[in-house]
């Protein structure tokens, strides 16, 4: 019986379950552009402010993304991802899910152009 290659898979799998939401993809589709406050990608996807901080902490604890505290809000990006399959799928997800995000990106415009997170 031929041994099997320890394959560690858990980072991919913890990736891709994190991935496995439709407002968790559309806040990938909003960080694709750059760093934000969670309350303007709260009003972007028309989440309550609670609900988006959950999506971010899943996407933050699978390394997805990084959050910096300014105040009394937290501003998140995207992580820079070390590990090229993982980095692969994050770029394949993020270019399936931009093109369409544009109404989540029309309202964030509009968003950030009335409403201050300071």
């Amino acid at each position: 019986m031929m041994s099997a290659i320890a394959l560690d898979v858990r980072p991919t799998t913890g990736l891709l379950k994190a991935l496995a939401d439709d407002n968790r993809l559309r806040i990938l589709a909003l960080l694709s552009h750059g760093e934000l406050c969670v309350c303007h990608i709260a009003s972007a996807l028309e989440l309550s402010q609670p609900n988006a901080s959950q999506h971010l902490t899943v996407l933050k604890n699978a390394g997805v993304v990084d959050g910096e505290r300014r105040g009394s809000w937290i501003y998140y990006r995207l992580a820079v991802e070390s590990d090229p399959v993982r980095e692969g799928i994050l770029r394949a997800v993020i270019e399936g899910v931009s093109a369409a995000s544009e109404a989540d990106r029309g309202r964030l415009a509009v968003t950030r152009g009335t409403e201050s997170c300071t």
